[in-house]
């Protein structure tokens, strides 16, 4: 530990003495977990330790009486309480919660809420080196044994029932296993039933088909009925299932939502939804998979919960060892609401229904160095200011990543949330579309130097001003949905000032649909974004402009991505309606924000006039020095071409690189860099400064 440059003379963890020298002084403090004292000009300031161990440690101290310091080790619960009561001693300048390596196993969510007494004071909540400190909502399922109920063996296939093995939950201490919901598009973040992970790995709810989708074949009541019909469905089998569901594209491929199934009908070949159908109703054609079928239990790593009796059948993946198997029991594993000057290190959090960690109204508040893993919800929500996480890893998550919301959109007062140097991938487990693995709200926030990959939709959707998305790699998203976007905004002639530069997409879009993948995609008129030095190999549409206003596109690199770009004019043809609808959502964003006052009429001068100025059209969008290779360079429809700059464009002439093979070869940074005499550097091309960093991640 450093403090102002001076390196600890000695520094003690366990009960006994902790001294500080500095200045010629000493302060000693003996029987504490650690205390490490600093004397400034004859006060004495001080950094107070508390170790933190797992429940079933000896000699831990369950529940301290008071505010002073515990002379042993505090339990999770024990040292929570304590940091709720007031500060013991004023000249306490620093605390540092330490917890030791295991798993603190928690019913409820980690609730950060200092004393009042603690405000001005920064707080470390530090985990052991190594990502060894794990914080579970999970509870270990035991007593596995081969199925013998005939009625159950009737009802797997004779492949499966070899291998399918039952628990009974209530032996292991689970009761709650939670209530089925209907999630999905259109629909708030929802907390989800039980799951089941093997060795760290989420398992498989029992579905049909096991990889991929069916298809709906017909509508008996037409698109806004509860019936469908699809080839090749097990009905007879199904109808002995009581909690059938069923997760659809059921009308757009780019909206999902599960749902519940109330009947099944062999006779008619019919399904039936329960409740309303899916907002834009159902479909023929359209991809489904029918989920919670005990009958469909017949593929390794597949599961179904017998929520009545309580019983979870499993057929592991792998050889079964004591500890393999647990079900999510919490819904969420830390929350904070106005907490500041909070630093959370080298925790692993794993295992809940709902959002992970959920962190609200905050200031100076960090995670680093740490993991966010198989959360049922998304893996965190940030409000506040000057906050964020960095060297971060998230994976498998149920409905998305990071939502960052911070700043003042009528001020526009920035936010200083940010999303830096961390991996977050499979971050859309139960929910697909429009669970990003980064949403950026508000003014000022920014994600940077961070890979985020293995996306059913889109990776960033942003709304808001002055976002910065930057040196990222975006690659293998869009992967199940089409008219989408690895990064995405739309409907907000307001939300301007976002600069998206120097990063690198790569292989995004669903297989086989090029023309409904996007890289970059400012929908339904949204403006004022900059899309400057990225690299593109393999994207589909790489930049798509819809109809949108002052936009910039410039020193961009396209390999193998067609059209490169993209210009509609959508504002004054299809979308008219929307243009100039008075209460439609974006003129009232316009008068909701005033825009033809400061701070917007000063920041962006160009929204000052635009209701005078045909506010439909795609005006002041700029178009230069890109290099598209192999591909198509540009689409720009014939009512937007008036209004667009196109400047110089390069191509295969222009170019040399530093590797030499053929452009539709080119997928990694490496291939993408150009030579230094390349013709295209003397045409004032600037390149790209995406350099994929070495992160410091835990495993």
């Amino acid at each position: 530990m450093k403090r102002d440059g001076m390196m600890p003379a000695m520094l003690a963890f366990g009960t006994g003495w902790a001294v500080i020298r500095r200045a010629g002084r000493a302060c000693l403090h003996a029987g504490v977990a650690c205390v490490v004292s600093i004397s400034v000009g004859g006060a004495c300031a001080q950094t107070l330790a508390l170790r933190i161990v797992p429940d079933a440690a000896g000699g831990s101290v369950q529940a301290p009486a008071s505010a002073e310091v515990p002379d042993k080790p505090l339990t999770l619960d024990a040292a929570l309480t304590w940091l709720r009561q007031p500060k013991p001693r004023a000249s306490v300048d620093h605390l540092k919660l330490v917890f030791a390596p295991g798993h603190y196993r928690v019913n409820g969510p980690m609730n950060i809420a200092p004393h009042t007494s603690w405000r001005g004071t920064p707080i470390d909540i530090l985990g052991a080196e190594t990502g060894a400190t794990v914080i579970s909502g999970g509870r270990i399922v035991r007593g596995f044994a081969p199925v013998t109920d005939p009625a159950v063996l009737a009802r797997l296939t004779p492949a499966a029932r070899p291998h399918v093995k039952v628990a009974l939950l209530a032996a292991s201490g689970v009761s709650d296993v939670g209530t089925f919901v209907r999630h999905g598009f259109g629909l708030p973040s929802r907390t989800a039933s039980l799951e089941v992970f093997f060795r760290g790995r989420p398992m498989t709810l029992a579905r049909w088909p096991n990889d991929g989708f069916a298809r709906i074949d017909a509508l008996p009541d037409g698109p806004q009925g509860r019936r469908f019909t699809v080839t090749g469905a097990h009905l007879a089998a199904w109808q002995a299932e009581p909690a059938l569901r069923a997760t659809g594209y059921w009308a757009r491929d780019w909206a999902d939502t599960t749902l519940a199934l109330t009947s099944v009908d062999p006779s008619a070949g019919t399904m039936t939804i329960e409740g309303p159908p899916p907002q834009f109703g159902l479909k023929a054609g359209q991809r489904v998979v029918i989920e919670n079928a005990l009958s469909e239990l017949d593929t390794p790593g597949e599961w179904y919960l017998d929520a009545q009796a309580g019983k979870l059948y499993f057929w592991p993946p792998d050889t079964l060892r004591d500890g393999d198997v647990e079900v999510s029991m919490a819904d969420t594993l830390l929350t904070m609401r106005g907490v500041s000057q909070v630093t959370i290190r080298q925790l692993v959090f794993e295992m809940c229904r709902g959002i992970a960690l959920d962190m609200r109204g905050v200031d100076r508040v960090s995670v680093t160095q740490s993991v966010i893993r198989n959360a049922g919800g998304s893996a965190a929500v940030l409000e506040g200011r000057d906050s964020g996480f960095s060297e971060v890893r998230i994976e498998d998550t149920g409905e998305g990543g990071i939502t960052l919301s911070g700043g003042n959109r009528k001020t526009l007062a920035p936010g200083n949330l940010f999303v830096e140097r961390s991996v977050i991938r499979t971050y859309a487990r139960r929910a697909h579309a429009y669970r990003p693995a980064v949403a950026i709200m508000g003014v000022g926030n920014r994600v940077t130097d961070s890979h985020l990959f293995d996306g059913p939709h889109t990776a960033i959707i942003y709304g808001g001003n002055d976002h910065l998305i930057a040196r990222n790699e975006i690659d293998h998203v869009v992967q199940e949905t089409g008219d989408a976007g690895a990064v995405y905004t739309g409907r907000d002639w307001t939300a301007r000032g976002t600069i998206i530069e120097d990063n690198f997409f790569h292989d995004v879009g669903w297989p086989g649909h090029p023309a409904v993948t996007m890289g970059i995609y400012l929908d339904d008129q949204a403006s004022g974004t900059v899309i400057r030095r990225n690299l593109f190999a393999h994207v589909g549409r790489a930049v798509f402009v819809g109809g949108g206003r002052d936009n910039l596109v410039q020193d961009n690199l396209f390999v193998s991505s067609s059209p490169a770009m993209h210009v509609d004019a959508r504002g004054v043809t299809w979308q008219r309606g929307m243009s100039d609808d008075p209460n439609g959502p974006l003129r009232r964003l316009l008068t909701e924000f005033d825009t033809t006052r400061p701070p917007y009429a000063t920041r962006y001068p160009a929204l000052a006039g635009l209701l005078g100025d045909t506010p439909g059209a795609p005006k002041g969008n700029v178009i230069r020095r890109n290099i598209v290779l192999d591909g198509n360079p540009l689409s720009v429809e014939a009512r937007a071409l008036p209004y667009v700059e196109i400047g110089e464009m390069f191509g295969a002439s222009d170019v040399l690189f530093v590797q030499a093979m053929p452009d539709a070869s080119r997928g990694a940074p490496e291939a993408l860099r150009l030579a230094p005499d390349a013709p295209v550097l003397r045409k004032g091309f600037e390149v790209s400064r995406f350099v994929r960093p070495i992160l410091r991640l835990p495993s």
